[in-house]
């Protein structure tokens, strides 16, 4: 994957890529069956080839319709203005910030250039799968240097169930489309890390879906597990509340949300 060394790179053409190879397999392998059809091969051989086709063609079309707004950069910029527009509301710019999941550092960075009196930290595992598609931190840290935030955006290794921080280290805490990544019996032991890290009185900011994984019959009882951590001023809003809706919903639009909160001053 050949990269402009002149623009950063923020991974929009990665769904692309894997939604085609999906395809693409799906209809190798249906060919592979018709051809063994002609030439007399075993059943056995033809019901896999089948099957294999078939399923690699309907999850690489799945794929392209849930996660096709994700390698449109236009679309994505209308997310990330989104993302801007609500973070303004609950925040006023000044303070530490740590971005959980930041992948190739688009929030994290887009956050340094917007508040400048941030100083912004992201912190994601980069596995080893989303490094084949170039999702890696010197990738971050290279779109930080490009974008001319890196004295005050930097990227670290941390996992989202343990964060790599001391109690109340941050003003800020955001992550976007992360959460419904990590698979945990109760996604709600994330809020936890994201409540124990902020100071008092700082804000946390989760742009994702909501709606499974929280042990919860529905999003008011979610918003009470979390007040319940020591949070309030509590804020939940939906992507087709705040204008984000394009045309064919894509699972992320159709479920996603802003949810915001502050932690309590202890006196």
């Amino acid at each position: 994957m050949k990269e402009n060394p002149r623009k950063p790179y923020y991974g929009y053409r990665i769904n692309k890529y894997i939604a085609a190879a999906l395809a693409g397999g799906g209809v190798i392998s249906i060919a592979l069956a018709i051809t063994f059809t002609i030439l007399g091969y075993s059943t056995w051989v033809l019901i896999m080839c089948w099957a294999l086709g078939a399923i690699l063609l309907i999850f690489g079309v799945l794929w392209h319709l849930s996660l096709s707004f994700a390698s449109d950069a236009e679309k994505i910029q209308q997310v990330q203005n989104s993302f801007d527009e609500q973070l303004r509301a609950v925040w006023d710019g000044k303070g530490t910030v740590l971005d959980i999941g930041t992948g190739l550092g688009r929030v994290a960075i887009e956050i340094g250039k917007q508040f400048p009196e941030s100083e912004v930290i992201g912190v994601d595992t980069w596995t080893k799968f989303w490094r084949l598609w170039g999702m890696t931190k010197a990738g971050a840290e290279r779109n930080a240097m490009m974008e001319k935030v890196s004295d005050r955006c930097t990227f670290q290794y941390g996992n989202a169930l343990n964060l790599p921080f001391k109690d109340g280290e941050f003003q800020l805490v955001v992550s976007t489309f992360t959460f419904h990544e990590i698979h945990v019996p109760d996604r709600t032991a994330l809020f936890k890390e994201v409540v124990r890290v902020l100071a008092p009185g700082g804000r946390f900011m989760i742009c994702d879906a909501f709606r499974s994984g929280y042990k919860v019959r529905n999003v008011a009882e979610l918003l009470k597990k979390i007040e319940q951590m020591g949070v309030e001023d509590m804020k939940y809003k939906t992507f087709r509340e705040v204008g984000l809706n394009f045309g064919a919903l894509t699972h992320m639009i159709a479920r996603g949300a802003y949810l915001s909160g502050r932690k309590i001053k202890r006196s």
